[in-house]
């Protein structure tokens, strides 16, 4: 299939002839990451529906494949256009039919959730992952690095697996999302299954440990991190110079491996080891858009450099050709793409490449967009940022353009946007836009991180650190309870927040626990404890860096059991029911919702639709309960008969008590969700139940049974279980 011809068309609006070119293709022999990439291209140029329908195409015309050929297929065009139903039910169908013999696939496919509700992205990834587990395996996570070993898929539905010594479970969709499968003989397996194979390749094959960290880092490392990752755990820190030395030698003779900068030197990998212009030409025949050949000119110029090469001219001829054409395409109908055009090739000037005189400037471009600001913050390349606000200065309407770009800018970028505000006395909107920002958190992250890490840039009167740390807090629980966007939206904003707070070695944390006295510090530690979107190495170390300042914050006196509201004491019974609840609503009440409402989508005028807003707050109602009944689940301890005291009332007493006219009576205590009052079975979080906890027999007090308040004296205790 060629890919770039039908990018080429689509580019150009001859989407008839992009579907011919599809359909000549798909007679022969396809790749899946070409069907991923060409689908895709449809859907970027707002054919979503001929993707589908291409797809359909596609899956039709492979009926003579093997079940895993046509899978991988499916799995492509789903991704490329997730919004089809119907080639998310064939893609299910295939998983069942090329897995579904596996053992424990009924559970993992569950866990998934491909046919209720999950994005493909994420129900993929979980299948793909787990199915390919096979205990005992271990996994990276995706992080922090660490390693975990998988021992067995448990009766429960959870992989059971040893975190640092530690056991542990997961459900296979949050294993998939934190860890990466390992391979056996990468070091960090050898490393647990065979240290003295490990320790071999560190010393005697020092290039395949670089290649396995490289690839795990995305394909590079610089040495800083890298002695970071392996001082230590792997080279004492008194062997770090000799073994980096032998290092660099590695990495030089490697053919796969590439030495870039000085200081740091960053490690890079390549899968094939071929000449610079060699390498490059592929890239550059499918590049499309201008920053893609804009990319991959700069990274052949430093390949140049690396290699103490000269650039060929031509590869550099024909990277600008590539830019300028694509940008004179879109100067009328794609301006937004033009403007990446015009930076690009003021980049490429930047680096000493020639280009044309008369080409496109940046602010000519800019000037005729009305949302000049969407369109800088939507820019992904880092190194056109200070070209883009250059020629936005330019821009008619500037200072409202700065203005709204403080709102929309990455973490990365705030420094400079803020300090052409304050360079305009505009000074006060910075402070404005902070304080909004820290009201409505879940909807500004990236200002309230930018607040946090601390302003490269003066601005008067912003909240203190304290502050902003509570916020952050707030905040990972607003993106676990309160986030109205796709869950990798969700996890990426979680991470986000998790890498803020842990960055520079918890620098700014550190800083807060400096300055907060004890009373502040046991806010913050609430904060911590309660804050589910912190992951347990984030949490754990805040607490630890908190208790070295506050130490007396965690000389906790000891609770009586009836006493810790953290804990729901309850029967193994009940327990059974709960988790039956929560089935019931996570595999049966959700899914059948969520039919519910595309049907209801499929009518027509969502604002005119009672059905659709019916299954909505039905699917809201749904969401909230089945959160409410896990953290439930996860606070529930089974009472044990042999845990039911015999010398004082407490959880699972019988109290047989005697009224002052000699009236006697029978109370029995259990958990919240074992009360049965026509038994007299009583919750021990009643007033009743809290007012008998901890008395003696003989003890008479006044007690409030059946509305009437009379004295009683405890006879006699038993066991309800």
């Amino acid at each position: 299939m060629n890919v770039e011809k039908i990018k080429n068309c689509l580019g150009r609006g001859a989407f008839g002839e992009a579907e011919n070119f599809w359909m000549e293709a798909i007679e022969g022999s396809i790749r899946p990451e070409d069907v991923q990439e060409a689908l895709t291209a449809f859907v970027a140029a707002g054919k979503e529906d001929s993707a589908e329908t291409l797809g359909w195409a596609m899956m039709e015309q492979s009926e003579s494949l093997e079940p895993g050929d046509k899978l991988a297929l499916a799995k492509a065009a789903l991704l490329a256009v997730p919004s089809s139903e119907e080639l998310r039910k064939q893609t299910a169908d295939l998983y069942k039919q090329v897995h579904g013999g596996r053992e424990h696939f009924d559970a993992i496919y569950s866990s998934a959730g491909l046919e209720s509700g999950q994005s493909p992205k994420r129900a993929i990834r979980t299948l793909d992952i787990c199915l390919a587990i096979q205990p005992p395996a271990h996994m990276a996570n995706r992080f922090d690095g660490r390693v975990i070993r998988v021992e067995r898929f448990s009766g429960l539905g959870e992989y059971e697996f040893v975190d640092e010594g530690q056991a542990a479970t997961l459900e296979p969709k949050r294993l998939a999302d934190e860890f990466d499968l390992l391979p056996a003989d990468d070091f960090r397996v050898l490393q647990h299954t065979d240290p003295a194979a490990m320790e071999r390749l560190f010393q005697k094959d020092i290039a395949s440990v670089l290649i396995s960290i490289c690839q795990s880092r995305g394909g590079r490392i610089n040495s800083d991190d890298l002695k970071d990752y392996v001082v230590p755990k792997y080279i004492a820190a008194d062997k770090w110079s000799s073994w980096w030395g032998r290092a660099r030698t590695a990495a030089k003779k490697c053919e796969n491996l590439l030495l870039e900068g000085k200081t740091p030197v960053t490690i890079i990998y390549h899968s094939q080891g071929r000449s610079v212009e060699e390498e490059f030409a592929e890239p550059l025949k499918k590049a499309y858009h201008p920053l893609d050949y804009l990319g991959v000119l700069q990274a052949y110029l430093r390949e140049t450099t690396t290699r103490k090469a000269e650039p060929n001219p031509e590869i550099c001829r024909q990277a600008v050709r590539g830019i300028l054409q694509r940008t004179e395409q879109c100067l009328e109908k794609l301006p937004n793409e033009a403007f990446e055009g015009a930076l690009s090739l003021a980049a490429a000037r930047s680096l000493g490449v020639e280009t044309p005189p008369d080409a496109p400037k940046p602010a000519e471009v800019l000037a005729k967009i009305d949302r000049a600001a969407g369109v800088i913050a939507g820019l992904s390349a880092a190194e056109l940022w200070p070209i883009a606000l250059q020629a936005l200065r330019e821009h008619p309407s500037a200072g409202e353009q700065f203005e709204q770009l403080l709102r929309l800018a990455p973490v990365e970028q705030l420094d400079a946007v803020a300090a052409v505000l304050v360079e305009l006395d505009d000074a006060p909107v910075v402070h404005g836009a902070v304080t909004d920002a820290l009201n409505d958190a879940v909807h500004n992250i990236n200002l309230c991180l930018w607040a946090w890490a601390g302003p490269g840039v003066e601005i008067p009167g912003l909240p203190n650190r304290t502050t902003i740390l509570v916020k952050l807090l707030d905040l990972l629980f607003d993106i676990d309870h309160h986030w109205t966007g796709d869950n990798d939206a969700r996890r990426d904003a979680r991470q986000k927040v998790r890498s803020a707070l842990s960055a520079g070695g918890y620098k700014s944390f550190k800083r807060v626990i400096e300055e907060i006295d004890e009373h502040m510090g046991a806010v913050v530690k609430t904060k911590i404890e309660r804050t589910d979107g912190l992951a347990q190495t984030v949490s754990d170390k805040m607490l630890h860096l908190l208790r070295q300042k506050h130490h007396k914050l965690f000389l906790e006196k000891k609770l009586a059991r009836w006493e810790d509201e953290r804990i729901i004491w309850t029967t193994q019974a009940s327990i059974n029911a709960r988790e039956d609840d929560l089935k019931e609503i996570r595999d049966v009440k959700i899914p059948a919702n969520a039919k519910q409402i595309g049907e209801a989508a499929a009518e027509g005028d969502l604002s005119e639709n009672a059905d659709w807003e019916a299954a909505i707050a039905e699917r809201d109602m749904l969401t909230a309960r089945m959160n409410k009944i896990k953290n439930e689940l996860a606070a529930a301890r089974v009472i044990q008969p042999e845990d039911v005291p015999s010398n004082h009332v407490g959880i699972g007493s019988r109290v047989r008590l005697r009224r002052a006219d000699g009236a006697e009576l029978t109370v029995g205590f259990l958990g919240p969700w074992d009360s049965d009052p026509a038994r007299r079975i009583y919750s021990y979080t009643t007033r009743l139940g809290q007012t008998l906890m901890g008395k003696q027999p003989g003890a008479t007090l006044e007690l409030d049974i059946d509305n009437k308040t009379a004295e009683y004296t405890i006879e006699e205790l038993s066991s309800v279980l």
